[in-house]
């Protein structure tokens, strides 16, 4: 297969007019998934004929506009967030000339709400537990001090909860609850994201910024190649993977989302004259997503296939009701079973329990049918043999996380902190929750790892996808792509050598 033929290594444009998302307004059929057009697509899977390198239209390209990373475009988008109760926040942002001031605050006045834990009116309240001016003067040292306290409360917080010490862990809460911020270090903004962003305050600036979620979701996909590098390396796999006489290939989606992983692969499937069929997964016993809805997605991806001649049918089923299914049908159509997890644009928690069972139904599928099993960690995790207890396990996701923070960090000027911190609370805060983290690890401990678990056979990766993958980070230089040793299956993305995405495939 040319390499030409998949997607190609440049970062994707979007023009994001309206989205799938739940507003609780109802869904206007003239208005499409982000203003899809028979003009406006791009980040495609090119023909062999064309160059690896082109911006030609897609689906996916209606999310951001062509000069996104053009900060004072972006300074532009951010002022139409404002709407109602959300004024406030705009105004942190570019509000009264004031750049980068943080300070405004926000009472209740009537139906006016204020931030502030208890929810109620104070002259004095601020929006977030800011330090004091005059602390500030006394320069680095303290906040370097700061910072290094924080660490060590945070590390002995997982000491204390392996060694099972539910009161100390209470205690030492309390104490790093006093030392985090939403709009300090990357430590602080970890921390306040790990314990307080469910309180009051937290969740105030959860609603304020999810009527603002559309406009969020396109600048975190494109800020962060976390995404669209699992993206690209699941799609590419299955476009190695799949066999000549394969007319039709079925995909069962373990979080579709805002399906925003399909569109290039529709696009390639229509060159080669192959139909798809979609089922996403309907998540059983856990909390369901009010962020995208199912049959949005539905009808914005048939779309897209009519527009390129793919014939596409879309279903939803748990798990239990497709394995049965198929087994009814007998032998048929090319299997993929993916399941992408923890990706900073999906927003959403899945429990470890959800994807083990996920995959459990591949490993009994895929021996009497052809096929590919693809898993796409967001979280990175290593196996238990990297971590000795759960204080270990508890260390390594916060260092993930708080490469995640650092990462879109870089992406912003010190002007647009606030719209960081709204992304942060959206996307980020969701996965950081200390009571998931340790049923993870508890479930862990039952088992291994997925591959192994299964005893799936190892589909080894391509270095035309590590090549193509690597284009697509070529000129940030904190950012790094590898197959690591003898596990030729897997990929890794890192931020400064911390492992933040990684992307294995099995048959």
């Amino acid at each position: 297969m040319m390499q030409s033929e998949l997607l190609p290594p440049t970062w994707p444009s979007f023009n994001f007019t309206c989205s799938t998302l739940n507003h609780n307004t109802p869904y206007v059929q003239e208005t499409d998934f982000c203003g899809v057009d028979d003009n406006d697509f791009s980040y495609s899977f090119a023909s062999p004929e064309e160059s690896s390198v082109i911006s030609s239209n897609s689906y996916i390209a209606t999310m951001l506009p062509d000069n996104f990373f053009d900060l004072e475009d972006l300074d532009d988008e951010i002022q139409i967030m404002s709407s109602g109760a959300i004024e406030e926040i705009c105004e942190w942002i570019n509000g009264d000339g004031n750049e980068g001031s943080p300070s405004s605050q926000l009472t209740m006045e009537g139906d006016e709400w204020s931030p502030c834990p208890s929810f109620e009116s104070n002259q004095n309240s601020s929006v977030f537990p800011l330090t004091d001016a005059s602390l500030l003067l006394q320069g680095d040292d303290m906040e370097v001090d700061g910072q290094l306290t924080l660490l060590h409360l945070l590390r002995a917080y997982g000491e204390a909860m392996e060694n099972g010490e539910k009161e100390l862990s209470e205690v030492i809460v309390k104490s790093i609850n006093e030392k985090s911020s939403p709009l300090g270090s990357t430590t602080e903004r970890v921390a306040y994201n790990l314990f307080q962003s469910r309180e009051n305050q937290g969740e105030y600036l959860r609603e304020e910024s999810h009527k603002n979620l559309a406009t969020a979701f396109r600048v975190l996909y494109q800020s962060l190649p976390n995404g669209r590098i699992a993206h690209f390396t699941a799609n590419y796999a299955i476009l190695e993977s799949m066999p000549n006489d394969a007319a039709t290939i079925q995909i069962v989606d373990f979080n579709i989302g805002e399906g925003i992983q399909w569109p290039p692969l529709i696009e390639a499937l229509s060159r080669k004259k192959k139909a798809m069929r979609l089922t996403s997964i309907r998540s059983e016993g856990e909390p369901t997503s009010s962020c995208w809805n199912f049959e949005d997605t539905k009808k914005l991806l048939l779309a897209h296939a009519n527009q390129y001649g793919v014939k596409l049918q879309i279903e939803e089923k748990s798990i239990e009701d497709f394995g049965s299914d198929l087994r009814m049908k007998g032998r048929g159509e090319w299997l993929v079973f993916n399941c992408m997890v923890g990706l900073p644009h999906m927003g959403r928690r899945r429990s470890r329990k959800s994807v083990e069972e996920f995959l459990r139904v591949a490993k009994e599928l895929l021996p009497d049918y052809r096929g590919i099993v693809i898993l796409g960690d967001g979280e990175a995790k290593e196996s238990l043999n990297h971590c000795c207890g759960y204080a270990s396990y508890f260390d390594n996701l916060l260092r993930h996380y708080k490469a995640i923070f650092e990462s879109l960090e870089r992406n912003f000027p010190a002007y647009l902190a606030e719209a960081r911190t709204a992304m942060e609370s959206l996307f980020l805060a969701p996965f950081m929750c200390p009571v998931a983290w340790l049923q993870d690890w508890e479930e862990m401990t039952k088992s291994c790892d997925p591959g192994t678990e299964m005893k799936l056979k190892a589909r080894k990766l391509s270095l035309d996808s590590l090549d193509e993958a690597k284009q697509m980070i070529s000129g940030e230089t904190s950012y790094n792509i590898k197959i690591e040793g003898t596990r030729v299956h897997e990929m890794v993305l890192q931020w400064k050598e911390t492992p933040i995405v990684r992307v294995s495939t099995w048959m």
